[in-house]
């Protein structure tokens, strides 16, 4: 059907005569009857009583009558929605980050978009580091955030992908509270055990860095506890199960007993670094996300932490 010629037929019911529709449409009264006939012709039934002063609707333009106005309403509504989609104003963003740069980074940046961008909206997920690579790769996720001790590393593995570093994620030693000295060397704690998460297939992350804090302090711990994730480690901490390296802002949150170690050998930091498909042409909803997090951040293209 017709929108226009719908349009022009409910404002001649509502108006009661075809010249009273045709002033109010701003329009000559021969187009507006012959798009009315065209009408009931494409519906093939007559929609108006032509009286000596004025129309009625049959009982055909009636329902039509009712029916159309909800319907060019919501063509209304779609209009707008699909002008404001294709915009950057509405949409949905989809993205997969780990729980490292979750906690330290994304809630303020959210918190930016969403007072920008009220109509779009973010789905998130939290898989792990190559699960976050892979399902931005495939597509199940417009962007990603990783946290990885090298963001060059991660773009030579995933040429597919734009890789980004944005932040730093700074680290800190975590042990038992009854274990914490004013100052001291990693080495003092060599004979702890160290908890580190599995190092993930193919990506660099936390493990590279103990072992370079290990490497600068001239020692390799006796003991090392690998566990799935760097929030399972923390709990371990007050419990006297070992010590570990953790992002500063977990222990900030964190209630249990533990201290912060200050170490005399310096900590690398994790790199907070995103990815977007490099093939994938961005919808307006994801072009105007990645818009905010490079200005949010004020990175810079290509791998590498952020200055």
């Amino acid at each position: 059907m017709n929108l226009r010629r719908l349009e022009y037929f409910v404002a001649v019911v509502e108006a009661g005569s075809v010249s009273s529709a045709a002033e109010r449409l701003h329009m000559t009264q021969p187009p507006l009857s012959q798009a009315i006939l065209a009408l009931e012709r494409e519906l093939g039934t007559s929609l108006l009583h032509r009286l000596p002063r004025g129309v009625q609707p049959t009982s055909a333009g009636r329902l039509l009558a009712e029916q159309g106005r909800h319907l060019l309403e919501r063509a209304e509504r779609l209009e707008d929605q699909v002008r404001r989609t294709g915009q950057g104003l509405e949409g949905t963003v989809s993205v997969a980050s780990v729980p490292t740069f979750m906690w330290s980074h994304l809630p303020a940046l959210l918190a930016e978009f969403k007072a920008s961008h009220p109509g779009i909206a973010v789905e998130i997920s939290d898989p792990d580091p190559t699960e976050v690579l892979r399902i931005v790769a495939a597509g199940g996720a417009d962007a990603g955030f990783v946290a990885t001790s090298d963001p060059a590393v991660v773009a030579a593995a995933h040429p597919g992908l734009e890789v980004v570093g944005l932040a730093p994620v700074p680290l800190v030693l975590v042990v038992p509270r009854g274990l914490a000295r004013r100052e001291a060397s990693a080495r003092d704690f060599a004979d702890q055990t160290w908890i580190v998460p599995a190092p993930p297939p193919g990506f660099v992350g936390m493990v590279e860095i103990a072992e370079e804090v290990w490497r600068k302090a001239g020692f390799r711990p006796a003991s090392i506890q690998q566990v799935t994730t760097l929030p399972t480690a923390l709990p371990l901490v007050p419990a006297g199960l070992g010590v570990c390296l953790l992002p500063e802002q977990f222990v900030a949150d964190f209630t249990g007993d533990v201290a912060v170690q200050p170490l005399l050998e310096d900590i690398p930091p994790l790199h907070g670094t995103l990815v977007h498909s490099r093939e994938a042409v961005p919808t307006p909803a994801l072009a105007a996300f990645l818009a905010t997090v490079h200005a949010h951040f004020g990175a810079r293209d290509g791998a590498g932490p952020a200055d």
